[in-house]
C-alpha cells in the first residue's frame, strides 16, 4: 500500500522502497527453510525491512542498536525479530506525529541472550489497538523450540513500549 501511494506522489522513493522490498523479500526466502538463523543474520535481515519503513516514514523514525559483538553468533529463531520491529513501527510511528526511536539491545544474561526492542509512543494517541498476534506468535514459537513459557515479557511504563526475548544458550562453547 505504501508503496501504491507513493507511485502518484513520489515515484523515486516508490522506485527506492520497491527495491528494497525486494531486497527484503529475497532475504528471507533464502532462509526460509531454517528454522533458526545468527543474529547478525536476523539483526541484517530486520534492518531491510526497516530501511522500507524508514522510506515512508523519513525521519519520524530512527533505529538503534547496541549490540553485544562476542554474541553476534549466537542461533536465534529465524524471523523472530522482524515482528517486534513490525509492532513498533505499527503501534509507535503511525501513531505518532513526533519522532519514533526503536532500540534493539542484545546482551548475555547468564545462560540467555537477552534480546531488547523498545519503542517511545504517544500515549495520547487513538490507538489502532492491535490484536496480540505478533507477540503471542513469537511467544509461542518460542515455547515450541525452546520448551520454556517464560522467554518472552512486554511492558509498557510511560510513553516507552518494552518488549524482551530470552534465548537460551545451547551447550556447545557456553
Amino acid at each position: 500500500n505504501s508503496i501504491s501511494s507513493l507511485t502518484i506522489n513520489n515515484p523515486e522513493k516508490a522506485r527506492e522502497m520497491t527495491i528494497k522490498l525486494s531486497q527484503f523479500l529475497r532475504s528471507t526466502l533464502s532462509k526460509n527453510e531454517r528454522q533458526k538463523n545468527k543474529l547478525n543474520e536476523e539483526i541484517a535481515n530486520a534492518k531491510l525491512y526497516l530501511d522500507i519503513e524508514k522510506v515512508r516514514f523519513e525521519d519520524r523514525l530512527e533505529f538503534m542498536e547496541d549490540i553485544d559483538k562476542y554474541i553476534s553468533d549466537t542461533e536465534v529463531p529465524s524471523m523472530i525479530l522482524q515482528p517486534l520491529l513490525e509492532n513498533a513501527v505499527k503501534h509507535g510511528v503511525y501513531e505518532s506525529i513526533e519522532k519514533v526511536t526503536i532500540t534493539l539491545l542484545c546482551r548475555r544474561e547468564k545462560d540467555y541472550l537477552k534480546i531488547t526492542v523498545t519503542n517511545n509512543f504517544d500515549p495520547e494517541s487513538v490507538s489502532t489497538k492491535g490484536e496480540g498476534i505478533g507477540l503471542r506468535n513469537i511467544k509461542s514459537r518460542l515455547k515450541l523450540i525452546y520448551n520454556q513459557e517464560n522467554l518472552l515479557s512486554s511492558r509498557k511504563e510511560g510513553n516507552i513500549f518494552t518488549v524482551d526475548i530470552f534465548i537460551p544458550f545451547i551447550n556447545k562453547e557456553n
